[in-house]
């Protein structure tokens, strides 16, 4: 019986080094499986080339992008905050203070200090969290939509309309988009970075619906578009973590 070894391999792609597991087999595909752990594993044919695997899986790394942060949705742990006064929120870059206030309207506001959640029952735990949950889905989306309304006018000479927001919950990725459906897809904790942060992702995403890679002519339009992206870039990474 042959024996089956197995290889480490790193594929640099335009997103970074990707490692993977190689392992040459007796069948006819090249195949690949995204372990629970987020470790990729790749199977091909005994006489397959390393370019045409390593060709396979570039076109893949959506793909393997995507299983990997539903997997890590996952097993994500939980951290559930209290909605107590004296909390931190965090809102475009600002720490907010938590700060109850019982009062027969329910309503959330903010001053640039604190975040009042104003609520009958200040001991009712999930009213406060609908509340503030609510109120911050709101900032989403009147933030994320003004900084997409303005990267739209600079974008349409590419012939790029207004897509469709999406707010979601992700947890290894700020944005994504599809150029088919004309949507983009933006992390709802994105609200909780500095405004040009926002607008780097936001911009970035724009991009992918002139260049749905991350090619040479992807880049250049990023450069043109957002001259300092990589300080946004490395500013978002600092400011907020996944």
């Amino acid at each position: 019986m042959k024996t089956i070894s197995s290889e480490q391999r790193i594929l640099q792609t335009a997103s970074g080094a990707l490692p993977y597991t190689f392992e040459r087999k007796n069948i006819r595909n090249i195949n690949l499986r995204i372990r629970p752990d987020g470790c990729v594993y790749v199977s091909a044919p005994e006489k397959a080339e390393i370019a045409a695997i390593e060709r396979f899986l570039a076109a893949k790394t959506d793909y393997i992008r995507n299983a990997r942060e539903k997997f890590a949705e996952q097993k994500a742990p939980s951290y559930e905050m209290q909605y107590v006064s004296g909390e931190n929120v965090t809102l475009l870059g600002r720490n907010l203070r938590i700060q109850i206030v019982k009062d027969k309207q329910e309503f959330v506001g903010q001053d640039g200090i604190y975040v009042y959640i104003h609520v009958r029952r200040p001991d009712y735990y999930s009213r406060k969290k609908n509340l503030l949950n609510a109120w911050l889905n709101e900032q989403c989306t009147a933030v994320f939509t003004e900084i997409m309304q303005q990267a739209e006018r600079r974008f349409a000479g590419y012939g790029v309309s207004m897509p469709k927001l999406r707010i979601r919950n992700m947890v290894s990725r700020w944005g994504s988009c599809q150029k088919d459906k004309g949507t983009i897809a933006l992390n709802r904790r994105l609200i909780e970075a500095p405004k040009n942060c926002i607008e780097y992702v936001v911009i970035h995403e724009f991009c992918h619906l002139v260049h749905p890679n991350h090619s040479k002519q992807f880049y250049a339009l990023l450069q043109v578009m957002l001259p300092d992206w990589r300080e946004s870039k490395d500013l978002l990474e600092k400011s907020v973590c996944l």
